[in-house]
């Protein structure tokens, strides 16, 4: 946490923070925050009547797309706060976090002189000596960066994400405002002291600002590149790390289309294998190599002429180690066989629960939560939504979610979304089945013995017929009848 000292207030910026809070809460309450507020359950009873009032009085409407796609004129960090709060539906539930998943962060694009003179400065050579040309209008605009179209000098065609000018004091600032209300909230209500506010805002502090340094960004696009350098249907841009800094970096741009406008060529493409390609990559990234894109909407999934899938914008990348990985091939396993008892002790014998929880609630919960999704077809089967009705039990049973896992949950439903836009009969947890069959044989050869081992029937029925078995070998080798 190497931010947190500079992201805590001090007190005599209270006033300031508070004055900026008043603005911002009452165009917040004009747009329902107080509707959601109460649904979380984040009053206390003290409080609940003047929370009724203000939402009388002041509400206009519930929060919607819209209003969420105008956040970074707020600020910046409303709209890395939106992305974080997204990946949390453990904490805020999937009502909430389904929405904030397609909360686009698009703002109005900083002057290209400014564009210009932060390459320069970054690069100390003139504009012209790096490139033939360099296009003042950028392509796509952000609330931390924004984009160019440019070519090289050798004459390769480039992307130029350029970050937005003081854009780490903006950050600064807001962070210090959402560090701020916590301590507020907390003052006001015990659910928000279990909460425990003040480590996400942290934790998402932290983890915005290492994203503006663009170097991070342009390393996690090689070893992604790396990670798939035998499979010819994925790709990531080239970098040119020549031309890289920690605030712009310079990449091969992409001929393609986004994932989403493919239709000009449909007859060119065939979609099946596009699907199958797409639900391929998704997961080799997670489960072969524990490595996987944290923002898969489709402006940062591209389809070339040939039918190879692209990916650019590695911002915010999810790491899995192996014993995550069997955590998830467990989980998905009992889940798609309704073994809800086995799912609850996974969960206990990963230290994610308290002694005292009731394993047996706990499944029934799981059962009521599950069973309405399972016994769809396999192919209308939502996983990510799945494994989000079971991160969200985290508030009632305090069970203890790593944000990862969260991460992941947001891109399974946004991978799910892609695939089905594409192509509607697309499941892609169909599809990979028998690599993840595969992927078990080589990774878990024993895990699921053992599974069996805890489980009375086997030492009923498999035990007793390993040891026939013996038994039968022994009497030949020894010639006994």
């Amino acid at each position: 946490m190497r931010h947190i000292k500079i992201i805590v207030p001090k007190f005599y910026e209270y006033p300031l923070i508070f004055c900026r809070l008043f603005f911002i809460v009452y165009i917040l309450i004009r747009n329902g925050l107080l509707t959601e507020i109460q649904k979380l359950n984040l009053v206390s009873k003290n409080y609940q009547m003047i929370c009724k009032t203000l939402k009388f009085i002041f509400e206009k409407r519930k929060i919607n797309s819209e209003f969420l796609n105008s956040l970074g004129e707020i600020g910046p960090g409303f709209v890395k706060l939106g992305q974080a709060l997204s990946t949390r539906p453990d904490i805020f539930g999937l009502n909430i976090t389904n929405r904030l998943i397609l909360l686009q962060d698009k703002l109005p694009p900083f002057s290209d002189k400014e564009a210009i003179k932060i390459v320069e400065e970054e690069t100390n050579k003139k504009i012209n000596e790096i490139f033939n040309l360099f296009e003042e209008k950028p392509i796509a605009a952000a609330s931390v960066a924004q984009v160019h179209k440019g070519i090289l000098k050798n004459g390769k065609k480039v992307a130029i994400k350029i970050l937005r000018p003081n854009i780490e004091q903006t950050l600064f600032k807001d962070f210090k405002l959402f560090y701020g209300i916590c301590n507020t909230l907390e003052f006001f209500s015990t659910n928000c002291k279990r909460l425990s506010l003040k480590e996400i805002i942290s934790t998402f502090a932290n983890s915005s600002l290492d994203e503006i340094d663009l170097r991070l960004e342009a390393s996690n696009s090689e070893q992604l590149r790396e990670n798939f350098s035998s499979y010819k249907l994925f790709d990531t841009p080239k970098i040119h790390w020549e031309y890289t800094t920690k605030k712009i970096l310079t990449s091969e741009f992409i001929d393609g289309l986004r994932i989403d406008q493919i239709s000009d060529f449909k007859k060119k493409i065939n979609i099946e294998n596009l699907t199958k390609v797409a639900s391929e990559i998704f997961f080799y990234q997670t489960f072969r190599d524990g490595f996987f894109h944290g923002d898969l909407h489709p402006g940062n999934i591209f389809v070339d002429k040939s039918g190879k899938i692209i990916a650019i914008d590695f911002g915010i990348m999810g790491r899995l180690n192996i014993n995550d990985r069997k955590f998830l091939a467990k989980l998905f396993n009992f889940l798609l066989n309704k073994q809800f008892y086995k799912i609850a002790k996974l969960h206990q014998e990963n230290g994610m629960l308290d002694r005292d929880t009731d394993l047996h609630k706990l499944t029934q919960e799981i059962r009521i939560l599950a069973t309405p999704i399972l016994n769809k077809p396999i192919g209308d089967i939502s996983m990510g939504n799945l494994f989000g009705e079971i991160l969200a039990l985290s508030r009632k049973f305090n069970i203890k979610i790593q944000a990862k896992f969260c991460l992941l949950q947001k891109s399974m439903i946004m991978a799910e979304g892609i695939a089905r836009q594409i192509n509607p009969k697309a499941n892609i947890w169909q599809t990979t089945e028998p690599l993840m069959t595969e992927w078990i044989k080589n990774n878990m050869k024993y895990d699921f013995l053992f599974e069996k081992i805890n489980d009375n029937s086997f030492f009923k029925e498999e035990l007793v017929e390993i040891f026939q078995k013996i038994d039968k070998i022994f009497r030949k080798l020894l010639n006994i009848k």
